[in-house]
């Protein structure tokens, strides 16, 4: 039994699609697909059912007894591997932003965790502000966030995305590229990722006219996304996977918005500070990561010090 075909059945299990689990995974449909197969096969079960017309996958009774069984699979060979290993490297206190531990983050950490399985990480999701705090007052080592200013924190760009407007399958707007101005805000969905792309929005609509609705976390935006006007901007990994999800149209704009930078976080350091050997190491990985990451900021993989 191989890990990469349990680790797809779980990521399929917790994303309901093959494209959504392939894009966390960084693999092709195909792969998934063959990967289950074999699964299936060697255990002699369907572990999900495959109705024509509908995209997310839901589990068979049988999957849904190997669904347990299967984290703890990848729990104890994640222990076996470690009784090798070398000592620990301590832990790293990490702190995202919602979005970005949803859509951008899970993945490298992921990674992370299969590389340095010797290094303890917790991992806790805050806002912009709250993640400058909690750094300088040491509750953590490693933040990512949108904005880069802070006297005490060395913020370095990493992911660099274009911004789509998405939009329900079928809507009223025509194939490919759309100009902002055929857009009315009064249909929007509006969710301030950053401050550039807030002042974007008020550039091209006014700033006192109300949207359709104002949401704070992305699982709000397909709530509210309920007739064919319907639209928001979405940064490129929020709008692909939702698109694998719920079939959704991506458009590019014509007068393009900012892309949205977000950026890795670290307190400077100081001579009566010692070095972390968990931080470092996680840092060094990370960007070694990145480097394969198709949102990557420009230059920002030679940055691994």
């Amino acid at each position: 039994m191989k890990q990469e075909a349990i680790e797809s059945f779980v990521y399929i299990v917790h994303h309901q699609t093959i494209s959504a689990a392939a894009d966390v995974l960084f693999v092709s449909q195909s792969t998934i697909s063959h990967r289950i197969q074999m699964l299936e096969q060697e255990l002699g079960v369907k572990l999900f059912v495959r109705d024509r017309g509908f995209k997310k996958l839901e589990l068979t009774e049988e999957g849904k007894k190997f669904y347990p069984l299967a984290l703890q699979w990848l729990d104890l060979n994640a222990s076996m591997y470690q009784i090798h290993s070398c000592p620990s490297l301590g832990k790293v206190r990490i702190g995202s932003m919602d979005s970005l531990n949803q859509f951008l983050i899970a993945a490298p950490i992921s990674q992370i965790q299969e590389e340095l399985p010797n290094l303890q990480m917790q991992f806790v999701s805050y806002h912009s502000r709250e993640i400058y705090n909690k750094l300088t007052s040491q509750q953590l080592d490693i933040g990512f966030a949108f904005y880069p200013v802070h006297y005490d924190i060395t913020a370095t760009p990493v992911f660099d995305e274009p911004v789509y407007m998405i939009s329900l399958p079928g809507s009223i707007y025509p194939a490919g590229e759309i100009h902002p101005s055929q857009l009315k805000k009064k249909d929007e969905i509006f969710f301030p990722w950053d401050e550039n792309l807030v002042q974007w929005n008020h550039e091209w609509w006014d700033e006192q006219q109300p949207p359709f609705v104002s949401v704070d976390s992305c699982g709000l935006l397909m709530t509210f996304m309920k007739n064919p006007a319907n639209w928001a901007l979405c940064p490129a990994s929020v709008a692909t996977s939702l698109r694998a999800q719920y079939n959704l149209e991506i458009h590019s704009f014509a007068v393009p918005p900012p892309h949205r930078i977000s950026y890795l976080l670290r307190r400077k350091a100081h001579h009566d500070s010692p070095p972390s050997e968990g931080v470092d190491a996680f840092v060094k990985c990370f960007y070694k990561i990145l480097a394969r990451h198709p949102w990557r900021y420009a230059g920002a993989v030679t940055e691994d010090k």
